[in-house]
């Protein structure tokens, strides 16, 4: 998460970059609304791994929410302090999202590791950290709808989740369509998430997928 230290501070606050902060905190409200009901609200039910994993989470949504400030108050020092804790915080995540699919059959998101190899390129740093904040969206957004929805309503509410990332990620598309450098990450990350639905929602009812998940479910068992 670090930048160079010859990096200068944007001068224009954008979505991706130092501007971010605002809708960064009402990601928190929606993860926190969210993941209250499977989550924040029975702590002591939940295994080991899933904490590890949320704990992770939170302090990268955390190092999201810090690292915008600190460039905005040019303490470019203390940025890539902390940035240098995304070297264990990545990799955690990433372990502890497969260690989970093994017992639940679940993704791990790749814009963590793209915002870390690009961390020496501003433009690109910045757009790669707001995306892996979009990995939360579907996940807290369907948990709360799921919630929301009368007993019994046929809708699948992480299509909502997806809906509205994608929604977001039009929204990042538009503006950053004439940025002389990293327009294109956005496009990357929707084709990226295109292809994480079609794995999560349209993959599991071929037979192959099915074999994979109970192969993979059986490791080590």
């Amino acid at each position: 998460m670090a930048v160079s230290a010859t990096s200068a501070v944007p001068r224009r606050p954008g979505l991706w970059g130092i501007g971010s902060g605002a809708w960064m905190w009402g990601l928190v409200a929606l993860v926190g609304v969210g993941f209250w009901k499977t989550y924040f609200s029975r702590l002591g039910l939940v295994d080991a791994v899933t904490h590890l994993h949320a704990g992770l989470m939170l302090a990268w949504m955390a190092m999201l929410l810090v690292q915008p400030w600190l460039i905005r108050t040019r303490r470019m020092a203390l940025h890539r302090q902390i940035g240098q804790f995304s070297y264990g915080v990545m990799p955690g995540v990433l372990l502890t999202a497969l260690w989970l699919s093994h017992l639940r059959i679940a993704a791990a998101p790749p814009e963590m590791g793209l915002a870390i190899v690009h961390r020496r390129e501003p433009a690109l740093h910045a757009r790669y950290m707001v995306a892996t904040a979009l990995v939360m969206i579907d996940p807290a957004a369907a948990r709360l709808m799921l919630a929301l929805l009368p007993e019994g309503a046929r809708f699948n509410p992480s299509w909502g989740g997806y809906a509205l990332t994608f929604a977001i990620l039009a929204v990042l598309i538009v503006f950053d369509r004439a940025a002389p450098r990293g327009r294109g990450v956005f496009r990357f990350v929707a084709a990226v998430f295109a292809l994480n639905f079609v794995l999560m929602h349209v993959e599991p009812g071929t037979q192959a997928w099915q074999s994979f998940a109970h192969g993979w479910a059986a490791l080590g068992g």
